[in-house]
């Protein structure tokens, strides 16, 4: 069944690309073309915004309120590690820009769009300068409040706390492990909740907007059976 106008999708992909991404770059670009093509195959009314960060520039562009089959694949020219982690900052610049689109879709009544902000990063923050973390946490939890669902994967950190230190929700925080094959996971553990997302009514995306992984991690879930074995 075709999906209704007002349960339209807005996906925000944040995407890090400071130097510790370097040894992983081909898995991070392998594993967001994968999610980008599945989105693409998926039902119903979608746009995404997707945006690389690092200390060089905490906020760079790579498609704005795009189709998920109009988005360009990620390539090694495109992506390329290097610099901090200026999380806070890539944050902050994102949620503003996405206010803004909300307000000039309102403004031309347009049809209002269920807001996803997925951060995909492997490090600490480490080097904002516009928004510190009391900033961060303000922001994320008035959005969240409006609705929006938040998620976060993170490595090599606990990401349950880091996520706690912005507002976000533990059943929407999800530790991967920086190698090939668990990347792989992470993106489909992904790219599977975001399509359960989509298939979502508006209502049942809000009532589930603090359990975007529905209970199943699995990224996380292998790297516990591998410190297990």
């Amino acid at each position: 069944m075709e999906k209704k106008i007002e349960d339209r999708a807005k996906i925000w992909f944040l995407l890090d690309r400071s130097g510790s991404m370097g040894s992983v770059a081909e898995d991070v670009i392998g594993g967001f073309n994968y999610f980008l093509a599945d989105q693409a195959t998926q039902a119903g009314e979608c746009r995404m915004t997707v945006v690389q960060f690092d200390s060089e520039d905490p906020f760079e562009l790579i498609a704005d309120g795009k189709k998920p089959d109009d988005v360009p694949e990620l390539n090694d020219s495109v992506y390329q590690p290097r610099g901090l982690t200026p999380l806070y900052d890539a944050m902050g610049e994102l949620i503003k820009r996405a206010d803004k689109r909300i307000a000039k879709r309102a403004k031309a009544e347009k049809s209002a769009e269920d807001q996803l902000v997925v951060v995909f990063t492997d490090g600490l923050e480490n080097d904002s300068h516009r928004y510190d973390r009391p900033k961060v946490f303000e922001l994320v939890k008035k959005r969240q409040d409006d609705g929006w669902a938040f998620v976060f994967m993170g490595a090599n950190q606990d990401s349950y706390a880091e996520g706690d230190k912005i507002g976000l929700d533990d059943g929407n925080v999800q530790n991967y492990a920086s190698d090939s094959a668990n990347i792989a996971m992470a993106y489909q553990s992904m790219n599977r909740a975001t399509s359960e997302f989509r298939g979502k009514s508006s209502q049942q995306r809000v009532a589930d907007k603090a359990d975007f992984f529905g209970g199943l991690k699995e990224a996380e879930l292998e790297m516990r059976r591998r410190k297990n074995r």
